[in-house]
């Protein structure tokens, strides 16, 4: 990684620790995207990573009108941006499905959709709907081995039937995130794709053979976006694409993908010789991965040995002539937990620090429609 593509001028004017976004290089990102799905309409990014509407606007400008969100705070920000069609990745209890249809009668104009993964949940939908004279638009989550949310493939024709037998919802599709796929070879990560797939392959056709329709799908994330692409016949729906990270880059190091973000951090202590403490804590950067969770550039051969709320203590024993003051650059393994700790970030244009973006979705905390 070479700082230079990183470094701003007048680093005394910058408060750490914090975070720089470079918009051409999210624009290269997005160029990508389109690229690989072969084209605008098979897109429906996720904006969990960045949680801003300069990065959904600037989609927008490039003919993206379909996204992907897992909160209420990101729901708001996608439909105060005038997006078409909204996926709310996350199935919603009873408030969340409660606020889901009030802005979806107050924003008449986009096509909003969210999951579905049992028959309890479906139970507490028709209620909400019957209650408002309202209706749901569903995709039933698939659980092809992520483990974490959804009903196996083996299970959903029965959900996907009182679903398509209620007045109440329109049946969407399937949704299948597929986040455990990390293999670092790009033939074992489309093969492995590819065989956690056919179980939703073979719901497809139950589904068709009962509807005469084939269903729709949106399948993968960042990790899986290139093996998904390769069937022509899905929406695709990456997010970490517009940001890139190391965590990723590490395991698809063949992308496309740009590192648009990094974090700053000044040097504010040396306790000894070769120990070097640095204003970036788990307060600043994600930190449910084991150390280290950054790579510092100009000390990438360090030692990290602990972090806290407000430091990051390194061990570096090559010859330097650092001192305290000093900023560095760092660039983070999960960028997504990260953007969220910050209300606004840095842009930066040809080295030169030009504004800020807002980060606006990122509060759990919302005012409910009345």
């Amino acid at each position: 990684m070479i700082i230079e593509d990183f470094k701003v001028e007048h680093e005394d004017q910058l408060l750490t620790p914090g975070l720089l976004v470079y918009p051409k290089r999210i624009q290269q990102n997005i160029d990508s995207m389109i690229r690989i799905a072969g084209g605008v309409e098979r897109l429906i990014p996720h904006v969990k990573t960045h949680k801003m509407s300069a990065v959904i606007k600037l989609q927008l400008q490039a003919g993206i009108r379909k996204f992907k969100c897992a909160t209420l705070a990101e729901m708001k920000l996608l439909l105060e941006c005038g997006v078409d069609q909204i996926v709310l990745a996350h199935q919603p209890t009873r408030e969340k499905a409660q606020q889901f249809l009030k802005w979806q009668r107050e924003y008449p104009h986009c096509v909003c959709s969210t999951l579905v993964d049992n028959e309890d949940s479906l139970q507490l939908y028709s209620e909400l709907a019957t209650q408002t004279g309202s209706s749901f638009n569903l995709w039933i989550d698939i659980n092809n081995g992520m483990n974490r949310t959804g009903i196996v493939p083996q299970k959903a024709f029965e959900l996907y039937k009182a679903l398509s037998l209620n007045p109440d919802f329109t049946f969407f599709g399937l949704h299948v995130y597929d986040g455990h796929i990390r293999p670092k070879d790009i033939e074992e990560r489309i093969a492995q794709c590819h065989a956690d797939y056919r179980p939703v392959d073979d719901l497809c056709k139950q589904i068709e053979n009962a509807s005469g329709v084939m269903p729709k799908r949106i399948t993968g994330g960042s990790p899986s976006f290139y093996p998904h692409s390769l069937n022509e016949t899905t929406y695709l729906s990456p997010g970490t694409t517009l940001l890139w990270d190391l965590g990723y880059k590490n395991i698809w190091k063949e992308s496309p993908f740009l590192n648009a973000a990094i974090l700053i951090t000044r040097l504010i202590s040396k306790p000894e010789t070769n120990h070097f403490c640095f204003d970036l804590g788990h307060k600043a950067v994600a930190s449910e991965m084991p150390l280290p969770r950054v790579l510092i550039l100009g000390m990438e051969e360090a030692v990290h040995k602990s972090q806290s709320e407000e430091h990051l203590v390194v061990i570096y024993e090559k010859p330097n002539n650092f001192k305290v003051g000093d900023l560095f650059y760092a660039l983070p393994y999960h960028i997504c937990p990260t953007v969220a700790k910050y209300n606004r970030v840095y842009t930066i244009e040809e080295g030169k620090h030009t504004g800020y973006w807002e980060v606006e979705a990122r509060a759990y905390q919302i005012e409910l429609s009345k």
